[in-house]
């Protein structure tokens, strides 16, 4: 369910922390890590081996590694952009509900062996559904909501949320340097020249 953990995860991040200092392209990234990981070497490259969609990626094990290596070698801006990275892997996991599957949530504590799931119509399920299809629906409204109240379709907003992941309400906190083309910077040149015509008279 790609579009139900990044909309959910990004207001579930939204509430609890705001926009204050939050890389929001990282907590879209961080929402779908786990299968990034995991559904291509369970469901597709290593299927036979594995049969199983939820791995390494779901485990309490990788977030906290993932976490301590941010903390431990990234240092200012970098390690506040990133450190929401596994915190996001954290809300996936809970939206999946992992504490029902404790031995992948908790490996290796119960054995190195993942559960065994089966599934041949795994990618066909996905599409229909009908509480996977809603959830991915769900999603969506929540990504556009939180769009349309940040105004990226303003073309400096979306900019400066393409180049930094900030979401900014309103466009005058941002700097006259975010702004695209902005014509407010000319009656600047005016006010800052240095004689008036009555002087140069």
């Amino acid at each position: 369910m790609l579009f139900w953990h990044m909309g959910m995860t990004c207001a579930i991040v939204f509430f609890a922390l705001g926009t204050r200092r939050i890389d929001y392209r990282v907590v879209l990234l961080g929402a779908i890590v786990p299968d990034l990981i995991d559904k291509p070497i369970g469901r597709i490259f290593f299927e036979d081996h594995f049969h199983n969609g939820r791995l390494f990626g779901h485990t309490l094990l990788v977030a906290t590694v993932m976490l301590l290596g941010i903390q431990l070698t990234l240092r200012g801006a970098t390690a506040r952009r990133w450190f929401i990275l596994p915190i996001c892997m954290l809300i996936h996991q809970v939206l999946d509900g992992m504490w029902n599957e404790p031995i992948t949530w908790f490996w290796p504590l119960f054995g190195t062996e993942f559960p065994v799931d089966p599934d041949p119509g795994y990618w066909l399920r996905l599409l229909t559904r009908p509480w996977l299809v809603a959830g991915e629906v769900a999603g969506v409204v929540l990504l556009v909501y939180l769009s349309r109240a940040y105004k990226l379709q303003d073309p400096g907003l979306r900019a400066r949320f393409l180049s930094k992941g900030e979401l900014i309400d309103r466009p005058e906190r941002m700097s006259r340097s975010d702004r695209m083309g902005s014509p407010a910077q000319a009656p600047d040149a005016e006010e800052e020249s240095p004689t008036s015509p009555k002087e140069a008279d």
